[in-house]
């Protein structure tokens, strides 16, 4: 699991690096339909999310990475990110804060430890996408 949590860090950190360089706001999404992580940039906010953002999705869906910034892709290396991936697949819940992770714990996306199992299932199924 090690090895496609480093594969598919890998891949958001080039994603970033791929949208950082254009001013107008650009995103991109890697998986398919709730299985989604969405790597954001736009002329000051940088972020990562793990889940649907789609507002017909009730699953929920977390910010791995958020930030406000006058620079261009800022988003942590992929090692810091494969370490916060693993850590959303163990369930465990990340330090919040700007320049960090930060959740949307609404009612309807069934309570924060229903959540925490969403996105550890998403990271999961993008993993074996990665093989």
């Amino acid at each position: 699991m090690k090895k496609q949590l480093k594969i598919l860090a890998r891949d958001i950190c080039r994603a970033g690096k791929e949208i950082a360089y254009d001013k107008i706001c650009k995103e991109i999404q890697l998986g398919y339909r709730n299985n989604v992580i969405t790597i954001v940039s736009d002329s000051s906010f940088e972020a990562i999310y793990i889940g649907n953002l789609s507002t017909s999705c009730k699953m929920g869906y977390m910010a791995l990475y958020r930030k406000n910034t006058e620079k261009r892709n800022s988003y942590p290396n992929s090692c810091k990110i494969a370490k916060l991936l693993e850590k959303v697949v163990a369930k465990e819940r990340l330090d919040e804060g700007e320049g960090k992770a930060a959740y949307y714990d609404w009612p309807e996306f069934g309570g924060m430890e229903h959540q925490l199992e969403y996105f550890s299932r998403v990271v999961q199924n993008l993993t074996t996408l990665q093989r």
